[in-house]
Order: C-alpha cells, then sequence, then structure tokens
C-alpha cells in the first residue's frame, strides 16, 4: 500500500506592512457612525425625507404652538428627558457652545429641546431650559401637549426609548434637523456637537449641497470600501498563482 501523502501545507500570505492596517482604519471609519450613539439608532431609510406630524407643543412659558407653525428655517429638533442625569446634560451643554458659531437661533433656524418622557410637564422643562440659558424664543424647552401626539412625533423621527428606572431612561442621542418644509432631512449624532457637523446638517435641510458633497456624503467612503476589498483580493489571487 502507498503511503498516503498529504500536499504540501501553503501557508496564506500576510498583507504587506500598512496595508493591514489601512483597511482596519478604512472598516473601522466606515463602520463607526453605526455604532456612535447609545440605545437604539433611528432608521434613517425610513425616515428621512418624511414630513413630521404638526405636534401640538408647549413652550417653557406656557405658550401652545404647533411644530409647523416655524416653516420657513429649518429646525433643530433635539430630544432629551429634563431630569436625565448625564447624556442630555451633556446634549444642552454642547449645544450652548457650538450654536453660537453655527448662527443666530430664531434667526436662521429654531432649536428645540424636547423632552421625550410623557411624564414631564411644565416645571421639568423651565428647569431644562434655565439650567442652559436658552433665551426661550429662537431656543427652547418644549413638551408635547399628550402623550399620543409625542409618541407619534417620536415614531416619525424613529426615536425609541426604555424605562430603566424612574430617573433612568436607555435612549439614542441625536439632533434631528428639518427642512423649512418640516421634513427630515439629516441626523447629527453623539453628545458632543462639532459646530461644523451642524453647519453642514443645515445646509443639507436648505438644499444647499452640491452635487460632489453629496456624493462624497454617500458613496465616498462605500466606493473607497469597495476599492480596498478588490485590491486586496487581486494581491491574495497573485499570490496564490504563484
Amino acid at each position: 500500500m502507498k503511503p498516503l501523502i498529504r500536499p504540501p501545507h501553503r501557508a496564506i500570505p500576510s498583507l504587506p506592512a500598512g496595508l493591514g492596517r489601512w483597511l482596519w482604519a478604512l472598516a473601522l471609519g466606515t463602520l463607526m457612525p453605526l455604532v456612535w450613539a447609545q440605545g437604539i439608532p433611528p432608521d434613517e431609510s425610513r425616515t428621512l425625507g418624511t414630513v413630521v406630524p404638526n405636534t401640538p407643543l408647549i413652550d417653557a412659558q406656557g405658550r401652545k404652538f404647533h411644530l409647523h407653525d416655524l416653516k420657513g428655517k429649518p429646525v433643530i429638533l433635539s430630544p432629551i428627558y429634563a431630569r436625565c442625569p448625564s447624556a442630555c446634560v451633556a446634549i444642552g451643554n454642547s449645544l450652548q457652545k457650538a450654536l453660537p458659531q453655527v448662527g443666530v437661533p430664531g434667526r436662521d433656524f429654531w432649536v428645540l429641546s424636547l423632552t421625550f418622557d410623557p411624564k414631564e410637564g411644565l416645571s421639568h422643562i423651565q428647569a431644562y431650559q434655565n439650567r442652559h440659558r436658552m433665551d426661550g424664543y429662537g431656543w427652547r424647552a418644549v413638551y408635547a401637549e399628550n402623550s399620543k401626539a409625542l409618541f407619534e412625533l417620536l415614531d416619525a423621527i424613529d426615536f425609541r426609548f426604555t424605562y430603566i428606572s424612574e430617573a433612568i431612561k436607555d435612549h439614542p442621542n441625536f439632533l434631528v434637523v428639518l427642512s423649512p418644509e418640516m421634513e427630515i432631512r439629516a441626523y447629527v449624532y453623539g453628545t458632543e456637537y462639532d459646530p461644523a457637523a451642524i453647519r453642514k446638517a443645515l445646509r443639507i435641510a436648505r438644499g444647499e449641497l452640491t452635487l460632489w458633497e453629496r456624493w462624497r456624503e454617500y458613496w465616498l467612503a462605500p466606493t473607497l470600501l469597495l476599492m480596498a476589498l478588490a485590491l486586496g483580493g487581486v494581491w491574495l489571487y497573485r499570490q496564490f498563482r504563484r
């Protein structure tokens, strides 16, 4: 009987120095926006381009108005809850620093810090508004007139939260930027906001991005990733053909 001869083991060649790190950095940069926020992030494919409901709101002065009353300027909508001990405090502090570098609320855009907790009311948003020194006009804290209207709006922007306790809620952290026609046009994720990111979201809301900027925004990262995968595949194929 002939002895069984195993074919020689052929090790998979290693990537050239630096290429592996470059591919890893590219993949990480592409995937990071998907995990940037805490909680469950919104499904932008479902929400972008849709019109939000004309939600009845009440501000910290007790004045009633409807969301669509703000038509004509972009709206930055910041879902928070006033008794939040951490993330919502950071969001308010960050907006307080960033907005003066972006424009003038009430003149260039509106900003609404909306409590998503149906148990919060006038006293809670008054405390939140005072804490972050909102002017009560261009930037104001608000709550929905009733729970039904609140959850219709939260569903429209795909904002989902869960109760951990009476004081703690698990929620995603983001801003929603609406067009002057009340369409959802952009999201800005996190609790610390770069003024440049808010300016860009407002430009998107106004329809001011150039064709190159729109291509770079939506297709550059996937294109680079596909190119990297294709180059890596060609290199591996050549290594095995030797």
